[in-house]
């Protein structure tokens, strides 16, 4: 129960601490990104550390180990790019091209996708489902996000120089994961029902964290509005601090007494 909690406060500290250091990097711009960029990469190995010391000790009564590995290559896969984009601050230029490591952020959907399919199709029997009043009255929150996360994207990117063909193909990938967003904020919301439902609430709300940074992240790199670190990946911080939290409820769930 206490490395639990050390866990959780471990992973509260290192969110605080990205916050801090994103909100600094717009204050230093380039000056400073070989530290930045190390300190994010510091921040996420450390996150991802604590979540291999912790799912060991859940057992097989707790979260599929199946669905955790799917979760951990998904928040596993953005250390690649992290990585690739130190290197090249250190260097002060593109050792790493650009294009290798958007693609390592839009890999990111594939095992998330995966865990979606999971969670809301293979796991019904723990209380997953759509319930028709939620559907009426997120749906169409989610249209207005859509058209206007969309908007905010489209435009930017319709008046830039990127030739006529790519601006196209990374407008309708956009459309693509913006769609996808939305799918997984829909899931996050209407999901799960009493005690049992908590752990998955939060994993779901990590998935869609995970979205919003690769979302925002894709957008940086194709209008090519670069920063010596990017406030998109505060996300991805977020994600690991609501999955050491459901493991948290998991852990709680599986001690107390039937």
């Amino acid at each position: 129960m206490r490395a639990m909690r050390m866990l959780v406060g471990l992973a509260a500290v290192v969110l605080v601490a990205a916050a801090a250091m994103y909100l600094a990097s717009f204050w230093t711009g380039e000056a400073l990104g070989g530290p930045v960029f190390s300190a994010r990469l510091a921040l996420i190995l450390i996150l991802l550390g604590s979540t291999a010391v912790l799912l060991p000790k859940l057992g097989r009564g707790t979260l599929p180990r199946k669905l955790w590995s799917w979760i951990t290559a998904a928040v596993g896969i953005n250390v690649i790019p992290v990585v690739m984009e130190t290197v090249n601050a250190f260097a002060g230029r593109k050792v790493f091209s650009p294009d290798l490591i958007f693609v390592f952020f839009i890999l990111v959907f594939i095992p998330v996708l995966v865990v979606i399919g999971s969670l809301y199709f293979g796991f019904k029997r723990q209380g997953f489902d759509f319930a028709r009043a939620a559907m009426t009255t997120v749906l169409p929150s989610l249209v207005v996000f859509a058209c206007v996360t969309l908007f905010v994207l489209i435009v930017p990117m319709a008046s830039s120089d990127i030739p006529m063909g790519v601006r196209v193909s990374d407008i309708f990938a956009l459309v693509v994961q913006v769609a996808a967003l939305c799918v997984v904020a829909f899931m996050a919301i209407t999901i799960g029902k009493g005690e049992a439902g908590r752990p998955f609430l939060f994993i779901s709300l990590a998935l869609v964290c995970i979205m919003v940074q690769t979302v925002l992240t894709a957008h940086i790199r194709l209008v090519g509005m670069m920063s010596a670190t990017e406030p998109a990946d505060f996300f991805l911080h977020l994600a690991y601090y609501l999955l050491i939290l459901a493991a948290r409820f998991q852990y709680m769930m599986s001690i107390e007494p039937a």
